[in-house]
């Protein structure tokens, strides 16, 4: 009796509630979102858990160190004050963490691009179960441009079309938080209204400062997801037909 090796390395798992895929990144593209945004990194990577450490992290030893306010401050010039606002019990505990979110992404995305490489070695195995009572997951082609102007209206609803529900929990629920800690709504209704003084005036730099970098990773990753999702059917597609359909005698042309 032949010995069955059980292929480990999957490059994607297809659930009713997330389409998760293993696909090469590019190490310093991931490090500089874990730069931007600690845990965002991480996130790239579908590490969730981890994301949810260091973003949480980041949020609360941030805002107990009000160093989002010590930078709004010294972009306004008021470097004296910028300084004195730091609250020096919490800033050199968030730089540990700061520079560990950077360097492990570095190496996860590292580690992760050479476990792509010998799984489509492989023959690039999937593991689909993506029915059950309350949901189902298709497995179809999504559009990039539609992913991003889905998160640009509300982030987490571009991850939602690529159909990343995990994503859409941890985007949206902190989106909704750092919103409305910030006043970016009222602020919002004041600028149409033409109260640009007051907008300017109820907003909290302190959690406002968040919302550039959530914003814009939110349409990044949807984008990503959608494009890398695009690429893995191809390959799906191409890889059922010739194994079903193309004779094995057939040879391809040079």
């Amino acid at each position: 009796m032949g010995i069955q090796h059980e292929k480990k390395r999957y490059v994607a798992i297809l659930s009713p509630y997330t389409t998760s895929i293993l696909h090469y990144r590019k190490p310093f593209v991931v490090a500089w979102w874990g730069a931007v945004f600690p845990g965002f990194g991480h996130f790239m990577l579908s590490k969730y858990l981890t994301a949810f450490i260091l973003i949480t992290w980041e949020v609360v030893i941030n805002s107990l160190a009000h160093l989002n306010e010590a930078i709004y401050l010294s972009m306004t010039g008021r470097f004296e004050e910028g300084i004195a606002v730091l609250d020096q019990h919490w800033i050199i505990l968030y730089v540990c963490m700061y520079v560990f979110s950077i360097w492990d992404s570095y190496r996860l995305t590292i580690e992760m691009n050479k476990h792509y490489t010998l799984a489509y070695h492989e023959g690039f195995p999937l593991l689909i179960k993506n029915t059950s009572s309350i949901e189902i997951n298709v497995l179809d082609k999504k559009n990039p441009l539609l992913a991003i102007i889905w998160s640009l209206l509300t982030p987490g609803l571009g991850n939602l079309y690529v159909t990343r529900v995990l994503s859409v929990i941890f985007v949206l629920t902190w989106w909704l938080i750092i919103t409305y800690q910030a006043n970016v709504f009222p602020a919002i209704h004041m600028t149409l209204v033409g109260n640009f003084q007051g907008a300017t005036d109820i907003l909290v730099p302190q959690w406002f400062l968040f919302v550039p970098s959530i914003y814009c990773f939110a349409g990044y990753d949807s984008y990503v997801s959608a494009v890398e999702l695009n690429k893995f059917i191809d390959k799906y597609i191409s890889r059922e037909l010739k194994e079903k359909y193309q004779d094995i005698q057939f040879k391809m042309p040079i």
